[in-house]
């Protein structure tokens, strides 16, 4: 048996969330050849809810770059950041003027006025419906398991990771959008237990991604796997670069391993 981990965004589907139908007859058949499927994604689980990826009829899902990992609908794993390191976030994201998305495994927390610049943003609030929550309606009690937030011309980024470094990693995306994750979680971390709750040989793990937060799943995977579009980067970590999205690119990347 093989494990494989894909990411979603322009991995699974498009920016327009459209996944070609060559994918899903990629999964279909892995999964008929007795290979277990993943989804391994930044998003948080709320964010995961969609119609398209349910029908994918994925054997889990490691989400929240590894904070949240389920195994046949049973949560097997979950880090959640404590109040104390939320609240140090916000006050810190505040003085250094960047507007948060708090992720979690039930809602996202944000107010999408504060990103007038980012249409992501607005799409974001309105694709999650009634999973989305503003900031000023987060308890103690809500789950968080990591954010995301924009780089202004405001901001001093090196004070922001002298802040919060003890407690946080960060995965810089493109200059102007970061990722913050508890210390110690990655999309790497949640594929090794998942390898580990199967018992699966380390050669026996496949990882597909296209961006920067995929590179420690690429990395750690005996075969990672880049998508033809992906960050240039990553292409060059990759054992094998297939074709783009709009190319069939995981269906061709499961034939040429044969895992289908």
């Amino acid at each position: 048996m093989n494990l494989i981990f894909l990411d979603i965004d322009m991995t699974i589907w498009d920016e327009r969330l459209r996944i070609p139908e060559s994918t899903k007859d990629a999964i279909r058949l892995a999964r008929l050849c007795g290979n277990k499927v993943f989804i391994n994604t930044g998003r948080s689980r709320s964010n995961t809810r969609y119609e398209a990826l349910e029908e994918l009829g994925m054997d889990g899902v490691v989400a929240a770059c590894g904070c949240h990992i389920e195994i046949g609908g049973e949560l097997i794993y979950e880090k959640l950041m404590i109040s104390e390191q939320i609240q140090e976030s916000l006050r810190v994201l505040r003085k250094e003027h960047m507007p948060v998305v708090l992720e979690g495994p039930e809602y996202c927390f944000f107010d999408p006025e504060d990103f007038p610049d980012d249409p992501f943003a607005k799409t974001l609030w309105e694709s999650l419906g009634e999973r989305a929550r503003k900031l000023d309606s987060l308890t103690d009690k809500d789950p968080v398991n990591k954010f995301s937030a924009d780089i202004t011309a405001e901001t001093d980024f090196d004070a922001v990771k002298e802040s919060l470094g003890g407690f946080l990693d960060n995965i810089n995306h493109n200059g102007v959008v970061i990722e913050f994750v508890p210390l110690g979680h990655s999309k790497a971390t949640g594929m090794e237990t998942v390898r580990r709750y199967y018992n699966v040989p380390p050669e026996n793990v496949y990882a597909v991604g296209d961006g920067m937060n995929d590179m420690a799943m690429i990395k750690a995977a005996a075969h990672g796997i880049a998508m033809g579009q992906g960050n240039p980067e990553l292409l060059m970590e990759a054992e094998y670069v297939t074709d783009s999205i709009y190319e069939d690119g995981i269906y061709r990347a499961f034939k040429h391993y044969k895992l289908i």
